[in-house]
């Protein structure tokens, strides 16, 4: 008998999280609006950026798991690190003093300091250290990304809880993306409240303190897309390295590049195979320029991506590539015997590591995928005891640092491979399009955007940030029958005339105004100028439901970015 072709229906959540196992409806709504949101990334990532760069478009050899046949697919464990690669490189010994402008080369310790608190053993934080020169282009620049823990990079974050002497009492290590938190706040932000008050042990969180409010009034901004108060994921909760009970912890990603939309945009890059070839990750990553150069993860990931569909071993068929089901970046067990973890009394150190969201192993329609899933962990003494993690040794080493730890486990994502008709064509490395079409970048409902752009986020590196940095990109809400919403498109615009910008049928859009803007787009590690289109968009009654790309100024850039808008029904 011939095999049936297997396609799933629908992405699933990061490690098949349920959050609402008593409540089949809000958790088929959550579902639904997943695979609207992966869908929608995952056509980005396939679409590239056609408008403003070369060799970066059509990437193809990327596929979409819940479309495909995935009959026979072979998975890889993708790995990298958790500490961030690039302090090391950077300001560490592993640069050699030539990777900054200074010649400068911290201790380790300084640079478990600069890792957990964002200053060195002495205080000097990141906005006082020497401006770091990328290998790819030789650019100087501040050390980044920003925000207040956003050099945790590594797609994996932590904050660290301390008593009255200094001791660890508690380190909480999060790898969950802001997306999905997102998600499950449009359909339940009492949920959210639920897992915060949980996940972080701290039951005195409230609802209205995870709300974004308007800056200058302190009330709630009203999501459109909900009718609800907006999510605001910089809260004092999930803000920086550090947790006490008034403030802080890490609940899910922060740092700019630390999103899930990143990393598919990343994976579907790099498919492509390039002149450079694939045998030297860090000469890859400059050549598609789909990351940090680097990083532990991005160079990683990029080239085991790029070997998956173009093997270094020329007898290998040529495959395509993408995130198995469900997509997501999970943190790995520790290490604990390879790395001589020692209590004071010789409980087994694993005893210490709780798995509070994800799970050790993880089965899909009969199949374990490797690894573990772990969503966020924490690491402290067992109940009952009266030693602290920081009376354990790492390699003889008292812990007094979380990123101690953080170097002991890995990260990973899943790759997932089938078999390609023909071998991917080569490309010549990525440049700068000439000249440069409009670009969009991403689309809010107007007093969402305003709000996020008018509420500065305080860091160390003496940087100016605001929170539109810690958007994300799923796409907002409209209903048919609509008219004029005020909406706001953020785009690299060239020139000063007003563009046109459409949705295709049954949306009308008019452009009032443009104005400059600064802020990362998400995935970005560094903020940069963009153009605010400020729209009025009107959804005739009967127009198609479903994700909307949008075009700027369409007779001169036929390509539409994909899944800007999402139509849902009245």
């Amino acid at each position: 008998m011939p095999q049936e072709p297997h396609m799933a229906k629908q992405f699933i959540t990061p490690a098949n999280q349920i959050d609402f196992p008593n409540d089949e409806r809000k958790q088929s709504a959550l579902n639904q609006q997943w695979t609207t949101n992966l869908t929608g990334f995952t056509n980005q990532g396939i679409v590239g950026s056609p408008w403003a760069t070369t060799e970066s478009a059509d990437n193809t050899y990327y596929f979409n798991p819940t479309t495909a046949d995935t009959t026979g697919a072979i998975y890889a464990q993708i790995q990298w690190n958790a500490f961030p690669g690039r302090l090391s490189y950077y300001y560490g010994k592993n640069g050699g003093g030539k990777t900054n402008v200074s010649g400068l080369i911290l201790s380790d310790d300084d640079l478990l300091s600069l890792a957990d608190t964002g200053k060195t053993l002495e205080g000097i934080p990141f906005s006082q250290l020497p401006q770091i020169i990328n290998p790819c282009s030789g650019a100087r620049s501040s050390y980044g990304p920003f925000g207040p823990r956003g050099w945790q990079d590594e797609y994996c974050e932590w904050s660290v809880q301390r008593d009255g002497n200094n001791n660890i009492v508690r380190i909480d290590f999060t790898c969950e993306n802001p997306e999905y938190m997102n998600s499950l706040w449009m359909i339940d932000p009492l949920k959210v409240l639920e897992l915060y008050q949980r996940t972080l042990n701290k039951p005195q969180i409230q609802l209205q303190d995870l709300e974004l409010r308007e800056p200058t009034t302190g009330q709630p901004v009203i999501d459109p897309s909900t009718g609800r108060p907006a999510y605001n994921p910089l809260n004092k909760w999930n803000s920086g390295p550090v947790s006490t009970s008034t403030q802080g912890g890490a609940m899910h990603l922060t740092s700019t590049p630390n999103t899930l939309q990143t990393e598919i945009g990343l994976g579907a890059l790099a498919t492509a195979p390039r002149t450079s070839g694939n045998s030297d990750a860090e000469v890859l990553i400059c050549c598609a320029k789909y990351g940090q150069p680097q990083r532990n993860s991005d160079p990683h990931i990029g080239q085991s991506v790029n070997q998956l569909v173009t093997s270094p071993n020329p007898n290998d068929p040529p495959m395509r590539a993408t995130l198995a089901n469900p997509p997501g970046l999970y943190i790995q067990l520790p290490d604990f015997a390879g790395s001589n973890y020692k209590t004071p009394d010789d409980t087994d150190p694993a005893a210490c590591w709780t798995i509070v969201r994800g799970t050790r192993t993880l089965s899909v329609d009969g199949t374990q995928l490797p690894g573990n899933y772990i969503l966020h962990a924490t690491f402290q003494a067992p109940a009952g005891k009266s030693w602290t993690v920081s009376d354990i040794t790492i390699n003889g080493k008292r812990i007094q640092w979380g990123g101690q730890v953080a170097q002991t486990f890995l990260m990973q994502i899943t790759g997932m491979a089938i078999p390609a008709q023909q071998a991917a064509p080569v490309r010549n490395c990525q440049g700068d399009r000439t000249p440069a079409l409009p670009t969009p970048l991403q689309l809010f409902h107007a007093n969402v955007f305003n709000a996020l752009l008018h509420t500065p986020v305080p860091n160390v590196m003496g940087t100016e940030m605001n929170l539109a940095s810690n958007s994300t990109l799923i796409a907002p809400i409209v209903k048919p029958g609509q008219s004029d919403i005020p909406m706001v498109l953020t785009a690299s615009i060239p020139g000063t005339t007003l563009p046109t910008v459409s949705f295709g049928e049954g949306i009308s859009v008019t452009v009032k105004d443009m104005r400059t803007v600064k802020y990362a787009v998400p995935g970005n590690t560094y903020p940069d100028e963009a153009q605010a289109l400020e729209l009025l968009v009107s959804v005739s009654a009967n127009a198609a439901l479903g994700l909307r790309g949008v075009w700027i100024n369409q007779a001169q850039s036929p390509i539409a970015f994909p899944a800007a808008l999402n139509v849902v029904a009245a």
